[in-house]
């Protein structure tokens, strides 16, 4: 009986260290990530080796410093397009906690075609492409009031092109 119970007992311990040591997770230096206990957030965690409790804690790693870009995004303005509009923000995330990775993103792109839209019903699009300045002031504004709810700090936005989409009658 003994010749069954020692080879089976260095499997399981086998299993057992193999699984421990996959608990063993690193952050590499250009990331940052929170612990969740129990699918609650527990803490943020700094770039390095941590060990994850076993069936209790799940890591969410992400980019510190993050980039949105809107590359050629048409403007729509009742069903009709309006606008192209480029847009790159960068941004820092500043509080892991409130950070949602994708919704942060979606947000922030919806935002700016919602301001571009507010804009262009206001103003018009003639003459748009020379409005960059006001546009990218009114994006900043906009930004500015979200940045505490969404845990991030905006470096920088860059408006690259706004365009006029020409109607044809």
């Amino acid at each position: 009986m003994l010749e069954t119970i020692y080879p089976a007992s260095i499997v399981i311990f086998a299993l057992l260290l193999i699984y421990l040591l996959s608990r063993i997770k690193l952050i590499p230096q250009s990331k940052t990530g929170l612990i969740e206990r129990y699918g609650i957030y527990y803490k943020p965690i700094t770039p390095g080796f941590h060990f994850l409790i076993p069936f209790v804690d799940r890591m969410v790693v992400f980019d510190v410093d993050r980039k949105l870009n809107l590359n050629r995004e048409i403007v729509e303005i009742n069903g009709e397009p309006r606008a192209s509009l480029s847009v790159l923000v960068s941004y820092k995330v500043i509080d892991e906690k409130d950070f949602h990775d994708k919704n942060v993103d979606q947000f922030m792109r919806s935002l700016l075609i919602d301001i571009t839209k507010e804009y262009i019903k206001n103003y018009g699009t003639s003459g748009i492409s020379h409005q960059k300045i006001a546009l990218t002031t009114r994006f900043k504004g906009a930004l500015l009031n979200r940045v505490v709810e969404w845990g991030i700090e905006l470096s920088e936005i860059d408006l690259l092109m706004v365009m006029e989409i020409p109607t044809y009658q």
